[in-house]
């Protein structure tokens, strides 16, 4: 069966003394090798809400149901950037040139660290904005990571 034609970006974050921290996690090898935040595609069955929760959990033991918001930022994957068109084919078949991204914020407990899925990702760092914008490797995700922050500090009324 072929992938759900839609992508889930979730940046789970805590509070610190510092501001927010962000989690980025490191993709095995296998899957590239880079650093991003939760992300991946809904089941055929689920909203892009319920896949971004179900994400969460699957890749990093948190549930968030009940901190989970749409920031009303996405932004699309092309085939034609996708330097693997094959792969590309094989998961969403030859008709599909864009894939939308719809992206969230998650927050957990300041003292929470990740269980990761390890067939899937091999580390994860907490990082302040600055930090995690030098991690990340895909710029659709960096401009995510600046709409994420300006949500969360509108929603906390901060400057």
């Amino acid at each position: 069966m072929l992938r759900v034609p839609r992508q889930v970006l979730v940046y789970v974050f805590r509070d610190s003394v510092t501001g927010s921290e962000f989690l980025l996690l490191k993709r095995t090898e296998q899957w590239g090798g880079f650093w991003q935040g939760v992300s991946g595609a809904p089941e055929w069955d689920e909203t892009d809400e319920q896949g971004a929760i179900r994400e969460v959990r699957e890749e990093t033991g948190f549930s968030v149901a009940d901190s989970l918001q749409p920031i009303d930022f996405r932004y699309e994957l092309l085939r034609e950037s996708d330097p693997d068109g094959d792969r590309w084919e094989h998961l969403y078949g030859p008709d599909i040139h864009s894939i939308p991204e719809e992206v969230y914020v998650a927050k957990v407990d300041n003292d929470a660290d990740p269980a990761l899925a390890p067939y899937e990702h091999d580390a994860f760092v907490w990082r302040t904005f600055d930090d995690a914008m030098d991690l990340l490797k895909w710029e659709n995700n960096r401009h995510a990571l600046v709409a994420a922050l300006e949500f969360i500090t509108r929603s906390a009324g901060r400057p």
